[in-house]
């Protein structure tokens, strides 16, 4: 029997978090760290909010041993090339959080077709691309955990517009699933995150009064909400080193809803 303080220990683990410069993802990546994994962040441009990022993480603690890698995930040969610095670096990955995403908000009837397989590539397709280059990694040390982030927005309707990207967090779940069947005989659990209203990432604003966001639907997202408030860093941390650690070793194939009670008190 394991002790329950080991259980969640990620010493000697080593994650990669797609997106990892800002909110949600380098909070992702800051609790791994603070948990004691070395962590891998990734995005179009190292320079700047990436640069800062890994900076911060490897300032969290000694020893750490934190990188910025220059990826865009939505192109293939990008995601191949990750995989060989991670592999060339670490020598394995134990982790990946698949973050990157974007959203839109506007009327089904003018959504053009360009914006809809934009939404799709960046927010499913880097999604399925980061699974599969990361997998084959996690296929060969036969070990893995693959955790991916959907959206309340998959699961309840809103009348602003959002129907993209709901159908691509929807897919994330039906990507989650079949992946932790087809991938458990390799040892490589898969699980998703589907996050309520949050006060980092894109609804960062929503968390100053004064913001147009919280203006239009601040007060009816919180009554609609059993735990009166919104999501903030410290529900994603412990959410994301729960389902990287051993603590989690039996749950595959589900999703962990991060949303203060919103869909099941039926939404908007």
């Amino acid at each position: 029997m394991t002790h329950v303080k080991d259980l969640f220990n990620l010493g000697g683990k080593v994650a990669l978090v797609t997106g990892g410069g800002r909110g949600i993802g380098y909070f992702s990546a800051e609790g791994l760290v603070e948990a004691g994994a070395n962590v891998a962040i990734c995005g179009r441009d190292i320079h700047g909010k990436l640069d800062d990022a890994v900076k911060k993480l490897n300032n969290i603690r000694n020893n750490c041993d934190c990188m910025a890698i220059k990826c865009d995930v939505t192109i293939e040969d990008d995601v191949k090339q990750m995989v060989r610095i991670i592999n060339e670096h670490y020598g394995r990955c134990d982790t990946l959080i698949n973050n990157v995403g974007i959203i839109d908000m506007r009327p089904t009837k003018s959504f053009t077709v360009n914006r809809w397989n934009e939404i799709m590539t960046t927010n499913l397709t880097s999604m399925f691309l980061c699974c599969k280059h990361v997998g084959k990694m996690m296929i060969k040390q036969q070990s893995g955990t693959i955790i991916n982030f959907s959206s309340e927005n998959g699961h309840v309707g809103f009348s602003i517009g959002t129907t993209a990207y709901a159908t691509t967090k929807i897919g994330v779940i039906g990507l989650t699933r079949s992946l932790a069947v087809e991938w458990g005989m390799y040892n490589i659990r898969v699980n998703a995150i589907v996050l309520g209203h949050m006060e980092e990432g894109m609804m960062e604003t929503i968390k100053d009064k004064d913001s147009i966001l919280y203006r239009t639907m601040g007060d009816q997202l919180l009554n609609l909400t059993p735990i009166k408030r919104f999501g903030n860093i410290d529900d994603v941390k412990g959410s994301i080193v729960f389902l990287s650690s051993d603590a989690s070793n039996y749950i595959s194939g589900t999703k962990i809803v991060v949303d203060g009670g919103y869909t099941i008190n039926g939404g908007i």
